[in-house]
């Protein structure tokens, strides 16, 4: 496993351009992605059908390593064909779409609480999207080296792991197939991975700021970063209550 000064390659996991995204790219590289995305969509497929935990558990444990292949090839797709001045912009379409589809149809599809979440995980890969960034091609010391390897292993896991359950909900939504109680109750958990993809790309960011400026021992929040922890503060205390009750 590279260390975060590889993400560029494989950034694609975070908000990759959806077929109506594309359609504004050239005709090669948009038959090119739409054919990767497609193979996710079967991937995805053969999971959302499952009835219950333990099938879809069992189902997603099958198709995360070939998931995550083709998620890396697509990043590496992306930078082969897509202009730079391209991707941020078609990136952050991709995500206004998702943030669209969620508000328009979720709630008749998932209940409020799914579609808040939703929302809510959309939301953190843009700020993850952003301070990833922010760390592209910026190596660490060698003595930092291996520390650097363990964050991106953490980061790519989670990731990964937040975008096959979200890719699970918009499939879900655009093909109209419903997802079992059972199944969406896992799905739900998996999003959680979001605010650990994006703690470590903090770390990650925090680890390179160490390096530039060695007297600072923490970096400040910023508005949006604030929002951030008092969104997932809200989130986990709900949750808690709803657990008592």
């Amino acid at each position: 496993m590279d260390g975060i000064d590889a993400i560029g390659e494989r950034l694609a996991f975070v908000g990759f351009p959806s077929k109506r995204a594309t359609k504004q790219l050239s005709g090669s590289a948009e038959e090119a992605l739409k054919s990767v995305i497609t193979l996710l969509e079967q991937m995805i497929a053969g999971t959302v059908e499952k009835r219950t935990a333990a099938e879809f558990n069992a189902a997603y444990e099958e198709a995360f390593q070939n998931y995550a292949r083709l998620m890396f090839a697509l990043g590496c797709l992306i930078r082969a064909v897509v202009p730079a001045n391209v991707i941020d912009r078609v990136t952050s379409e991709s995500f206004c779409e998702m943030e669209t589809d969620f508000r328009d149809h979720a709630l008749a599809t998932f209940g409020s609480s799914i579609r808040d979440q939703a929302i809510f995980t959309v939301w953190t890969l843009r700020k993850i999207f952003d301070l990833a960034k922010a760390v592209v091609n910026k190596t660490v010391s060698d003595d930092l080296k291996e520390q650097d390897k363990k964050i991106a292993t953490m980061f790519w896991y989670h990731g990964l792991r937040t975008r096959f359950h979200l890719d699970c909900l918009i499939f879900s939504m655009r093909m109209n197939r419903p997802i079992y109680p059972e199944v969406l109750e896992v799905i739900s958990d998996g999003l959680r991975s979001a605010v650990d993809t994006y703690a470590w790309i903090r770390q990650a960011a925090e680890l390179r700021s160490t390096q530039d400026e060695p007297t600072l021992t923490f970096t400040d929040l910023d508005e949006d970063d604030k929002l951030f922890v008092d969104a997932s503060a809200y989130d986990m205390a709900d949750e808690c209550l709803t657990n008592v009750d």
